[in-house]
């Protein structure tokens, strides 16, 4: 947890002319004893006719904050004892019209306050009370905000109207504290102030998603396309647009929004990759089938290459070999289902057996390519990755025997009795 370290020296002066009472408290301040000066103001400040008093309420805020520095107290304490403080100040500066006392002291009392909550957040933070953390910043906001507003100005330290440090530490603080609408509230700060930077991008997606698993679309359309166009390369915005659609069920309106998606995003890997899944599914998976399975065909082949280019691994060509198989198996189907001698028959037969080796030694040659991939790693592949080789040799061999190509049916057969 970010720390705010700043050294303020105010100068805070002395009233000889005071009633008794708060000049007792006065000696006992110079003399650092804070405690006995905390019930001396308290004494003091019982008293109604004091309560009236600006300098009373300038004491009550000295003394306070002063003692909130005693290592003995608890997180709890010092917070309160600063918050009573700059509640002090402020009713000492409404009753003095003249707003003397906070004026000789350049208003440092508020730096300090600012500082110091801060520091009490940091503090609590990292000792896991995230409770006091989170209200220990917003306090230093608070005193921060009324500081800025005053137009207060110090020589050696400037406020920002949004101290990013301080609102990010508030977010962090209230997410640890299982309050996630107030981190949420506090990252909207930083985002819509467009601030930005390897470092925020976190926050981004965290709120994207939040607003997406909220169904929050009002949100969800502001933030969305501001983080695309401030973190252009993360593909998590694209997750995001795709899975919106595709909670609407409409599959047309899905592929629709992949094709819009990969065109603008040419070296995407998963949008295709992920695309063809869809395609497969909806083409071999299921009842659901396309009206036009030729078509559909030919536009999953062209996805899949598209996942191929940009495909590190084999996922892809281990998923086109899938579909080729697929294809020329329904394809060898087909051709037992002609039954008739004409020749109008014999070509349409001819004609779909040509198809369906052709689309066999399509399938081989990117099984060779998947057998290229795994065989030098067979005896380390995890037991995903093995099942899916087994799968593969297993569809080769069969194509080959098909093919009448034994020798090579039985060269796939020993690398998957290796396995």
């Amino acid at each position: 947890m970010k720390k705010f370290s700043i050294v303020v020296t105010a100068c805070l002066a002395t009233f000889s002319l005071m009633a008794q009472s708060t000049d007792d408290v006065n000696k006992l301040l110079g003399n650092e004893k804070y405690a006995e000066a905390r019930t001396a103001i308290d004494k003091h400040m019982a008293d109604p006719k004091n309560a009236g008093k600006s300098e009373s309420w300038y004491f009550k805020g000295r003394t306070y904050n002063a003692y909130s520095y005693d290592k003995t107290l608890s997180a709890t304490d010092k917070l309160n004892l600063k918050s009573d403080a700059f509640d002090a100040f402020k009713k000492a500066q409404e009753l003095d019209k003249n707003d003397m006392r906070m004026k000789l002291e350049n208003y440092g009392s508020y730096l300090d306050l600012y500082a110091a909550l801060y520091e009490v957040g940091a503090n609590s933070f990292n000792s896991k009370e995230y409770e006091v953390a989170l209200n220990s910043f917003k306090k230093a906001m608070e005193v921060e905000k009324y500081i800025l507003a005053k137009g207060y100005s110090y020589k050696d330290v400037k406020l920002n109207a949004l101290d990013t440090p301080l609102v990010l530490n508030a977010a962090v603080a209230a997410m640890q504290a299982k309050k996630e609408d107030e981190s949420v509230g506090f990252y909207r700060q930083l985002t819509d102030a467009n601030v930005s930077g390897p470092d925020y991008k976190d926050i981004y997606e965290y709120l994207v998603d939040y607003y997406f698993k909220k169904e929050d679309k009002a949100n969800l359309d502001v933030m969305l396309p501001k983080a695309k166009t401030l973190y252009p390369e993360n593909e998590f915005w694209t997750d995001i647009e795709i899975e919106a659609v595709k909670k609407s069920g409409d599959k047309a309106a899905l592929f629709a929004k992949y094709d819009e998606l990969i065109s603008k995003n040419t070296t995407s890997f998963l949008l295709p990759y992920n695309y063809s899944i869809e395609q497969y599914n909806l083409l071999y998976v299921g009842d659901e089938k396309p009206a036009n399975a030729e078509v559909a065909i030919a536009k999953l082949t062209e996805t899949l290459n598209k996942a191929i280019a940009n495909d590190k691994g084999i996922d892809a060509t281990f998923l086109m070999t899938k579909h080729l198989y697929q294809v020329s198996s329904d394809q060898s189907v087909e051709i037992t289902k002609i039954k008739g001698t004409k020749p109008e028959d014999v070509k349409k037969k001819a004609d779909l057996t040509a198809k369906a080796k052709a689309s066999m030694n399509e399938f081989l040659g990117y099984g060779d390519k998947v057998i290229a991939f795994y065989e030098p790693q067979a005896a380390t592949l995890k037991p995903v990755q093995k099942a899916t080789y087994k799968e593969l040799l297993t569809n080769m061999s069969e194509v080959y025997t098909y093919l009448k190509n034994t020798a090579k049916a039985a060269e796939i057969d020993k690398k998957k009795a290796a396995l």
